[in-house]
């Protein structure tokens, strides 16, 4: 009988012990801190929606949305960098402070060029330009947010992602109050006023608190300095690139659909289409989780690279198998939520990309696995082909079967691009350059 329970308690000592492992761990904390950054912002936009005009809303969450696409251009694709090249860095430090006078810089100018050029690409935004306090928040969130990404990036490299949760639950919950409090006297800026404060508040624990316990030696002073690992500035605008190409299917996808005919494209096959990405794109946080984590290990010269995929793979694909059933079982119930048509309109949809996770985990793993060997030029060309192959299956498919044709379109992309892996693998090896 003892040996009878051998092989299970086995089995379960190895789980607990793979349970406590780093990958894990700070795969954990970036899935907690997509749950914590989701629910909050929820409930800030609900606060918001009840306290405001919806004129006001709709303003603030266009600026909201551009606010976060500058900072995430003008963080340069640092944090990938940050991600491969900390680790082996003798003087972290140096490269942390120099990673964040740079994407600061860069994303102070796109702030300052996008506010400038209002009038002219997107005149009902203008009015930023005539309250100095409006642009001024709106430069600063963009520089703020910017920097709160790099600062992540510095958390999840040294294997301490709590410390970006603790970073985005305060963000989330010291700025949800404010726009109640604010919503009388301040109009649309208690809005403003609301993230940007709060934004402070978490650069401020992140880079003054938790920083100095990852970073030895930093020190909150400004620095004109270079990083001094080499290559660093190639490799991270390079995964820069191919970050932005390899989200244009999901982004472009509603775009293609509004602008086709209908009765299957137009407006609202556009919205239903976008309502099953939204739902499809919480599962999607399951492989970006876990290969982020697997990204932080494999940039460790002490890991094991092979056993930490097998690892990664193993977790993420008892999430996925939830996930899927989820979506397979309550995928209509959840649709109901944005209205009644959702329901019936976007199902087949959200199934479609639903089942489509398995294929994103694996060229996620694939991907990651280039980027740890330092073989961003072919993973960019990949995300290319693969993004490209989407957009025209989509132009494609539309007119015969309707929404759930861009989301086969999208599906069979990431099928496309995993033969495209195994032979840039068999072609150039699977050498794993460290440092």
């Amino acid at each position: 009988m003892v040996e009878g329970l051998s092989l299970p308690t086995g089995s379960l000592a190895r789980l607990r012990s793979s349970l406590r492992t780093s990958l894990f761990r700070n795969s954990f904390f970036l899935l907690l801190s997509s749950a914590f950054g989701s629910g909050l912002g929820f409930l800030f936009w609900l606060a918001v929606a009840q306290s405001y005009p919806a004129a006001d809303v709709g303003r603030a969450a266009t600026v909201f949305g551009v606010v976060l696409f500058l900072a995430g251009a003008g963080s340069l694709g640092l944090p990938y960098g940050i991600i491969r090249f900390l680790p082996s860095e003798a003087d972290k430090a140096s490269l942390v402070k120099s990673a964040l006078v740079a994407s600061g810089v860069a994303s102070g100018i796109l702030g300052l060029r996008f506010l400038m050029g209002l009038s002219l690409w997107s005149p009902p935004l203008a009015f930023l330009q005539s309250d100095p306090a409006l642009a001024a928040a709106c430069v600063l969130s963009v520089v703020g947010f910017a920097l709160g990404i790099v600062l992540d990036a510095t958390f999840v490299a040294s294997r301490r992602a709590g410390f970006g949760t603790i970073r985005t639950v305060t963000f989330g919950a010291t700025r949800l109050p404010i726009p109640l409090l604010l919503a009388g006297s301040f109009g649309i800026l208690g809005v403003f006023l609301a993230w940007s404060a709060a934004l402070f508040v978490s650069l401020i624990v992140g880079a003054f608190v938790l920083l100095p316990r990852v970073a030895t030696g930093y020190r909150a002073l400004p620095s004109a300095e270079a990083p001094r690992a080499k290559g660093i500035f190639r490799y991270s605008l390079w995964n820069h690139a191919t970050a932005i190409t390899a989200a244009i299917p999901l982004s472009l996808l509603p775009l293609v659909i509004l602008n086709s005919p209908e009765p299957t494209g137009g407006a609202e096959a556009s919205a239903f289409f976008f309502a099953a990405a939204a739902i499809g794109g919480v599962i999607y946080v399951v492989p970006y989780a876990f290969t982020t984590s697997l990204f932080v290990e494999g940039s460790h010269p002490e890991a094991s690279f092979a056993r930490d995929t097998r690892h990664a793979i193993g977790f993420s694909v008892a999430f996925l198998v939830t996930g899927v059933l989820v979506a397979v079982a309550l995928g209509r119930w959840i649709l109901r939520f944005f209205g009644p048509a959702y329901s019936g309109a976007g199902y087949e949809s959200l199934v479609i990309l639903a089942l489509a996770s398995p294929l994103v985990l694996a060229n996620n793993v694939f991907m990651t696995r280039l980027r740890v060997s330092k073989r961003v030029r072919p993973l960019f060309a990949i995300v290319a082909a693969t993004s490209a192959a989407s957009i025209v299956l989509a132009y494609a498919f539309l007119p015969m079967w309707g929404i759930a044709g861009a989301a086969a379109a999208f599906g069979l992309g990431q099928a496309f691009t995993a033969p495209l892996f195994a032979l840039e693998t068999k072609w150039n090896g699977s050498k794993r350059t460290t440092g």
